[in-house]
């Protein structure tokens, strides 16, 4: 208010202890409140940023891609090497080595130490990564996106984003390189961890499995990576010796920050001791069923004969009790053992197949089948050759080409075939009468019964694989597949993309089977191995380029596979000139583009 004078006069406005409590209350709750808000907002902004780091991990595709494959030491075995590798994983002195490598021949337990190890790291939250080699497995080229998804998942949490952020900056690097791939989805993120930070781990078993131009350019790039690795990133890697392999492990700057361990070099003592442990466990477990008192069966004579036969190789050990549980191979446990230690053979894992296979093959000769020996062979050689596991009626539908035919050469194949063969397979469903199109696919339990298998200077002649020849066979079989092969073949909508349709995997499930998508996406792969001279085969490849090609792209879409169409050019253009396929210049003009933007 102003007085006539013109001084503002000011009203006197008393103010009580009650009214500054009351303001300052009120004061408190807008600043509580700001700050709730302020904390939604920065937990959404986190929840969004959450969200878009595993989008884009997602875009790695499987992280439990080879991840798990193999059983774990039994208990109280191998305790003393267990014990000096995990010492060394968590040793982060300066002088601690950056790679473990485990080498041993076949069947020595490499992989059942991988697996302990691996256990015993995931437990301790020291595991970054793990990854499973198998033999001819397609898999195997995807190990450095599967080992970045697991570091991003399993690893340092300072990891995710550093991944996050170079999948971020290159959309299309589960396309790139492997140079490439490695080198921003491995070697950066694990550099910018501190040396002070917790061990881990990246434990890669039966490296002697993968392609050896692959698994020779995945040696050099961690090679080459190691002297910029802090101490606390270790490598534990098993393989056979193959020179190959030892040539990288004894190269700088790999050489001077590894640790090489034979299992040959272990003292004999300790190894019998521990398959005798698995003997006494295990055996009476697996003939509980059929004895009175399995409790101490076979006895201690006659387990430390059988711990002599092995001669430390635990695959021979684990083999024999697959004989034994096996009751297809007989009911009598007794007289099982006796023909395994009446072998002349110790330690020799090809007399242990042998006795396999003739117990197998006479018991199919014996129900009378027409053509019994080929029927075993060349289901055996498409086991062989198979570019990736595949189930019974995979292999029926390769084998005839009569669709009616099928279901009942499913059921011979299940019934006089794979169910003697247990003891060297994983046979999912070998007990269903009527084995089903979705079925788990079989695979071998060690891959040194394929290497027994393709060498008749080891095999029996009535059961030994011509390699060649079977995947001349699965080439024909896959031309013969794709004949199934037409436009738009699950009934999509063509106004959108793959992407677009919400249930394309069903839709392949539903209208593309099992052969078929095995046909097109390893057709290739068979086809590099048969000779370029082979008259057959070039006549096929005409004949799918005129009539099938482009319904061979579609489906390869479809699948998420259209790289593989880079591949088959690959395959034919410079071995095969006389192709239709190579004269077709804008149809191969086609397939890099078709090949780097999957739908």
């Amino acid at each position: 208010m102003q007085s006539r004078l013109g001084f503002l006069q000011l009203e006197t406005v008393v103010v009580t202890g009650h009214d500054v409590e009351r303001i300052g209350q009120e004061q408190r709750l807008m600043l509580q409140k700001l700050e709730a808000g302020l904390e939604a907002h920065r937990a959404l902004l986190q929840q969004l940023q959450k969200q878009e780091i595993e989008s884009l991990i997602l875009l790695l595709g499987k992280g439990d891609l080879g991840a798990s494959e193999k059983d774990p030491c039994l208990e109280d075995t191998r305790v003393a090497l267990l014990d000096s590798i995990m010492r060394w994983t968590l040793d982060s002195s300066s002088e601690s080595k950056h790679c473990f490598c485990l080498l041993g021949m076949a069947g020595s337990g490499k992989s059942a130490i991988a697996a302990t190890i691996a256990d015993r790291l995931k437990a301790s939250r020291h595991l970054g990564a793990r990854f499973h080699f198998a033999r001819n497995k397609e898999r195997n080229n995807g190990v450095i996106l599967a080992l970045a998804r697991q570091l991003a998942s399993w690893g340092d949490e300072r990891l995710q984003p550093e991944i996050a952020s170079a999948i971020k900056d290159e959309r299309e690097i589960a396309q790139m390189r492997p140079e490439t791939q490695f080198r921003k989805l491995i070697q950066e993120p694990l550099e910018s961890l501190e040396s002070t930070s917790p061990p881990l781990v990246i434990v890669l078993d039966a490296l002697d499995e993968c392609d050896p131009k692959y698994v020779s350019t995945l040696l050099q790039l961690i090679r080459n990576g190691l002297a910029k690795l802090p101490v606390c990133v270790k490598f534990f890697i098993t393989s056979r010796a193959e020179p190959q392999l030892l040539y990288h492990f004894d190269s700088e700057p790999m050489k001077s920050r590894r640790t090489v361990h034979t299992l040959t070099d272990e003292d004999a003592q300790v190894v019998d001791g521990d398959i005798g442990t698995y003997f006494k466990e295990k055996l009476p477990e697996v003939v509980g069923p059929l004895l009175k008192d399995p409790s101490d069966w076979p006895g201690e004579e006659r387990r430390r004969a059988l711990v002599l036969k092995a001669q430390r190789l635990f695959l021979w050990a684990t083999t024999a009790t697959r004989i034994i549980a096996d009751p297809n191979m007989g009911r009598d446990p007794e007289k099982k053992l006796a023909r395994l230690l009446s072998s002349e053979h110790q330690g020799h894992l090809d007399a242990i197949y042998g006795q396999i296979l003739g117990d197998a093959c006479p018991a199919v000769i014996d129900n009378d089948t027409p053509d019994t020996i080929s029927l075993f062979r060349n289901v055996l050689g498409t086991l062989v050759v198979a570019r990736a596991p595949i189930n019974i009626c995979t292999i029926a539908s390769f084998l005839d080409s009569n669709e009616s035919h099928h279901k009942g050469l499913s059921e011979n194949i299940r019934f006089n075939v794979l169910r003697y063969l247990q003891a060297v397979l994983i046979i999912p469903g070998v007990d269903i009468a009527e084995p089903a199109e979705d079925a788990e696919p079989i695979r071998f339990i060690h891959t040194s019964f394929i290497d027994y298998l393709s060498d008749t200077s080891r095999c029996d002649s009535r059961y030994a694989i011509n390699v060649a020849e079977h995947h001349e066979r699965m080439t024909i079989g896959c031309f013969r597949q794709m004949l199934q092969l037409k436009q738009n073949m699950c009934n999509l909508d063509p106004s959108l993309l793959n992407s677009e349709v919400g249930d394309l995997e069903q839709r392949i499930q539903d209208h593309i089977p099992r052969g078929l998508q095995y046909a097109c996406i390893h057709m290739p792969a068979h086809v590099s191995s048969v000779p370029t001279d082979n008259s057959v085969v070039a006549g096929l490849i005409d004949d799918f380029s005129k009539t099938r090609l482009m319904f061979w792209l579609e489906g390869l879409s479809l699948m998420g596979r259209a790289r593989e169409s880079v591949a088959m050019a690959t395959v034919i253009e410079p071995s095969r000139p006389e192709s239709h396929l190579c004269h077709q210049d804008h149809r191969l003009q086609l397939l890099p583009d078709f090949s780097g933007g999957v739908l």
